[in-house]
């Protein structure tokens, strides 16, 4: 629950070079899903999220870590990898839904 600490500060997407907002993003869901009253709509949740951050144009995460190194809460690099892992598992369930 250390995503849960997030204040969205904004300090993470100033400092990324690439202008990305996945670390608060991967904070906001990860917080999210690890709720039981989340799980439910965890999946539909991730998709909206990302494609919300990549609609209003903010960069794709390189890993360079800087987001993480100026985030007030300590919040790790970790909750991207949750976050994209989540993304690709909803993004196949939402595939083979639609397909059926």
């Amino acid at each position: 629950m250390d995503a849960a600490a997030c204040i969205g500060c904004g300090a993470c997407v100033a400092a990324c070079p690439n202008a990305s907002a996945m670390l608060f993003v991967a904070a906001k869901a990860s917080h999210l899903n690890a709720l039981p009253q989340g799980k439910p709509e965890k999946d539909r949740r991730v998709l909206a999220m990302v494609r919300t951050m990549d609609g209003l144009g903010f960069g794709s995460c390189t890993n360079v870590g800087e987001c993480s190194a100026v985030c007030p809460k300590e919040i790790s690099l970790d909750h991207i990898a949750h976050l994209n892992r989540d993304y690709l598992v909803a993004s196949v369930k939402n595939y083979f839904s639609k397909v059926e």
